[in-house]
């Protein structure tokens, strides 16, 4: 499979799970608790919430020691489906989408659409899935998994989602339930994706992607329960399609 899709989306989680750079709107009541007991409060407080979007988060995203500013959409439909726009310059250079069986990719500087399984139907699987990818969105997703979790000894909160050859962690900080560490690595195929919370920043490892990279978002809107129309069809004259495995 190409590494442009996994690179694409990593862009869209890193810009929810930023820490004081979003302002959020009709946002459920903050926890008065900390840690498990805290992220129960949370889960309750927010149980009516089925999607997400944030609207203009500006970002800094720096690549090959290149610096690109880019506005970002992220939209969520809970055990539906991710949609990613980025414009640069005021054109929108791409568009995402995530299902559970597929990626959608429009790459508009150069009219490529690039369309993938994201479950593979023999051999071994990616280290992450549609759910694994929901789950980096934002806590309200993890509500699902809170037999998963445990309290550790450093003041985080772990999900431990272990399938057959795949490590897959998620930890958040215990005191503010921001994402701190996550971890998914396939014993077999040697395949992985790291990520740590520096001061002010996301910093991904992975061999999924082209290249290291790191991005920093400001401002951007929080709203809950909204639906938007996704539209993903382009002009066939105009794009070369691409099939990646």
């Amino acid at each position: 499979m190409s590494r442009l899709p996994w690179y694409i989306l990593l862009i869209a989680f890193l810009l929810v799970r930023q820490c004081g750079v979003v302002k959020e709107a009709l946002q459920p009541k903050a926890p008065d608790m900390e840690g498990i007991a805290g992220l129960i409060q949370q889960c309750e407080e927010g149980d009516t919430i089925e999607s997400l979007l944030i609207s203009k988060a500006e970002a800094i995203l720096t690549l090959d020691n290149e610096r690109y500013e880019v506005s970002i959409t992220l939209y969520s439909k809970r055990d539906s489906i991710i949609y990613l726009s980025a414009v640069h310059g005021g054109f929108e250079i791409l568009r995402a989408t995530v299902k559970h069986d597929s990626i959608k990719v429009i790459n508009r500087l150069n009219k490529i659409v690039y369309r993938s399984s994201l479950k593979r139907k023999f051999g071994y699987q990616y280290p992450l899935d549609f759910v694994d990818l929901q789950n980096l969105i934002t806590n309200y997703y993890l509500c699902d998994e809170l037999d998963r979790a445990h309290d550790d000894m450093q003041k985080r909160l772990v999900f431990d989602m272990d399938e057959l050859h795949i490590k897959k962690r998620i930890s958040l900080n215990r005191e503010g339930g921001a994402l701190d560490l996550f971890e998914f690595y396939h014993r077999k195929t040697g395949q992985y994706l790291l990520g740590e919370r520096l001061e002010d920043s996301f910093k991904i490892y992975s061999n999924l992607m082209i290249t290291e990279f790191e991005i920093i978002a400001r401002g951007g809107l929080y709203t809950f329960n909204r639906d938007i129309k996704v539209k993903m069809e382009v002009n066939p004259r105009k794009y070369a399609f691409t099939e990646l495995r």
